[in-house]
């Protein structure tokens, strides 16, 4: 073999391993990306926020016995007006008007979640 039909042999085995070695990396990249997000969405401040209940009806999922012992509430959050649905229990009694305290549940990713809690 002509030594320059060596070097461009070695030099295009050369990129190819180069490419390999790109795309895993990329892919441990977007792994640890996705475990850092995760661990992120994980960590949360739970803040209570004073409510008025607006609306009760019956929970609309598809778990029959959940159906049975919950109840769907949108309540009106006191700071801003904004209204949230939150799933509560039956047995908690909700009625329009009542005033309550809901938690906000604060992820680190920005995403707020609430609950009856």
């Amino acid at each position: 073999m002509r030594e320059e039909t060596r070097r461009k042999l070695e030099r295009t085995l050369w990129i190819e391993r180069i490419k390999k070695i790109a795309i895993g990396a990329a892919a441990l990249v977007a792994i640890a990306a996705y475990f850092v997000y995760e661990d992120y969405d994980a960590r949360i401040d739970n803040v209570r926020v004073p409510a008025t209940v607006v609306a009760v009806g019956p929970l609309n999922i598809k778990n029959s016995q959940l159906v049975e012992e919950g109840l769907s509430v949108e309540v009106a959050l006191d700071a801003g007006g904004r209204k949230v649905t939150v799933m509560a229990m039956k047995k908690t009694d909700p009625h329009v008007g009542d005033h309550v305290q809901i938690t906000e549940h604060r992820h680190h990713t920005g995403r707020t979640t609430y609950s009856w809690k």
